[in-house]
């Protein structure tokens, strides 16, 4: 049995992802981690990011069941070099049964993604296309 974890923004659930639970079974869009997540929190070793809009990086067919959702939960403060961008400053995981991409926030953190622990997986890589 094989094991690894996934990170899922919560952007990208409210924009086309699906809701999931424990048990289920998915089918993703994944690629490799391309830096550190921006988060004051260790969410630990990410084995793969799910992303369904950059068509830029090598992109994998992922399936896997679900075993453990855990809720990336952050509180913004504005940054300092430029005042129009939030940046985290605080944040807890919180274990989460399921995940609909609007969970309710907790106190002032609100939901910024997922680390979900995924077993048997596949992970297979998609050809890309050339434009014609």
């Amino acid at each position: 049995m094989n094991r690894c974890r996934v990170f899922y923004e919560c952007w990208q659930m409210q924009c086309c992802g699906d809701p999931f639970k424990i048990g289920d079974i998915i089918k993703w869009l994944v690629c490799l981690p391309t830096g550190a997540l921006r988060t004051p929190v260790d969410v630990g070793q990410i084995d793969y990011w799910y992303e369904a809009h950059d068509h830029v990086v090598q992109l994998f067919d992922f399936t896997g069941t679900v075993t453990a959702v855990k809720g990336l939960f952050q509180r913004y403060e504005q940054s300092e070099e430029n005042p129009r961008l939030l940046i985290p400053v605080y944040g807890e995981l919180v274990n989460i049964p399921s995940a609909n991409g609007f969970e309710k926030n907790i106190g002032d953190l609100e939901i910024s993604g997922y680390v979900v622990e995924l077993k048997d997986y596949t992970v297979d890589p998609i050809e890309k296309k050339n434009p014609s």
